[in-house]
């Protein structure tokens, strides 16, 4: 059946080979996801019209069987009555049903058997398919993430622009230096004559008091 063959591939598919061997995994994975939607509503429509085939073969089948018991029924009352041409009758209906039961319940089982099939195919197609979904959500945001991290590092300068960037703040930070060291020096200069003066204003000061005392002893 190659409905079941094309499902076998998709369940089997590891997706992480996949991803790993696809230039553009996003991509890949939207597809594979709708291959999957697509395989998945095929076979669910198998598996129903398998299951609605399964249930007609056992109404039918019963139909037979209740025809095998009511035949042999009659067949019995015919012997009761002896009446061996009814019953022969009778008995050629009962191999007829039992001949056909036979056939349907052959067909019941198929049915039974393909349609309990496509239940677990169905099973493991929807897993698949989560599967799938959940890692191209992933493989989204990565791919996002990925594009919004290279769009920021494109707008960084360039090394050639950040050096000279680096060569003129270092230039500014040494004339600022400069000029603090040039103005510290101007006052320096300033103030030296300034700083004398309390110096020589305490010498004088003491002369003085030295000759006072001098002329107070000799007077």
């Amino acid at each position: 059946m190659p409905l079941l063959k094309r499902i076998r591939r998709l369940i089997s598919a590891n997706l992480n080979d996949l991803i790993d061997q696809c230039e553009d995994p996003e991509k890949m994975l939207r597809q594979a996801v709708r291959d999957m939607e697509t395989a998945l509503g095929q076979i669910m429509d198998a598996a129903a019209r398998a299951i609605a085939h399964h249930k007609l073969l056992s109404r039918q089948l019963c139909d037979a069987r209740e025809a095998i018991a009511f035949a042999t029924k009659q067949a019995e009352a015919a012997v009761s009555r002896g009446d061996d041409d009814s019953a022969r009758r009778e008995l050629v209906r009962k191999s007829e049903s039992q001949r056909l039961a036979d056939a349907l319940s052959q067909q019941a089982d198929a049915a039974d058997a393909l349609g309990q099939r496509l239940r677990r195919q169905v099973s493991a197609m929807r897993i698949k398919l989560a599967e799938a979904r959940r890692k191209l959500v992933e493989i989204t945001a990565r791919k996002r993430a990925a594009a919004a991290q290279r769009q920021f590092v494109e707008h960084l300068p360039d090394g050639a622009i950040a050096g000279r960037v680096c060569a003129t703040f270092d230039t500014l930070c040494a004339k600022v230096e400069q000029s603090e060291a040039e103005t510290e020096a101007l006052l320096e200069l300033l103030d030296g004559p300034n700083a004398s003066a309390p110096l020589e204003a305490e010498i004088e000061a003491e002369l003085r008091a030295l000759k006072e005392v001098a002329n107070h002893v000799a007077t």
